[in-house]
């Protein structure tokens, strides 16, 4: 089984993935731990990095993307762009609004990322931080990660706890 998370910050993604890796017996991949475990290597918090950082980086994580659903099978991809490298897997895509996942990674927030002084700022900067993500994947790739066709199921998050959104995708990958 290959399952790949596409989200919105906030929306439980690293929560339900690796509960849906236990359940399931998957190893479960993130690109944005690897992300930010470069950024940290070099020194930078994850917001400066990508401001710096050229298409070669892109390039190393879509490589290490694409070997793994070429090479693995039985894992979960929590990932903005890993849909487009691992064609074969199920593709979900979770949605939350931008204020709602802010307020729930706020007291949560990495050592790895640059700390928000409330909800407030740290929403604007996850929607600053989607939109170029976005708009650098749709220049390299030709694909936007916002268009629901990309995927076989889409889930909004906003109001729902983790858990209930877990059993959903179990209920789903069931029946995939």
């Amino acid at each position: 089984m290959k399952i790949t998370l596409c989200e919105k910050p906030g929306s439980g993604k690293s929560t339900i993935a690796k509960s849906l890796a236990e359940e399931f017996n998957l190893k479960h991949y993130s690109t944005g731990d690897l992300m930010r475990k470069i950024a940290s290597e070099k020194g930078y918090k994850i917001e400066e990095y990508m401001k710096i950082v050229g298409p070669e980086i892109d390039n190393e994580v879509d490589n290490w993307v694409k070997n793994i659903g070429e090479t693995e099978d039985n894992f979960i991809f929590d990932s903005r762009i890993a849909f487009n490298f691992i064609p074969d897997a199920i593709k979900i895509y979770l949605d939350v609004s931008f204020e709602e996942g802010a307020k729930r990674i706020f007291l949560k927030q990495r050592e790895s990322e640059k700390k928000a002084e409330d909800w407030n700022e740290l929403a604007q900067r996850n929607e600053d931080r989607w939109e170029t993500d976005r708009k650098r994947l749709e220049k390299l790739y030709g694909v936007d990660m916002d268009n629901k066709e990309n995927y076989n199921f889409y889930i909004d998050t906003t109001g729902k706890e983790a858990g209930y959104v877990t059993k959903e995708i179990k209920r789903i990958v069931g029946t995939s």
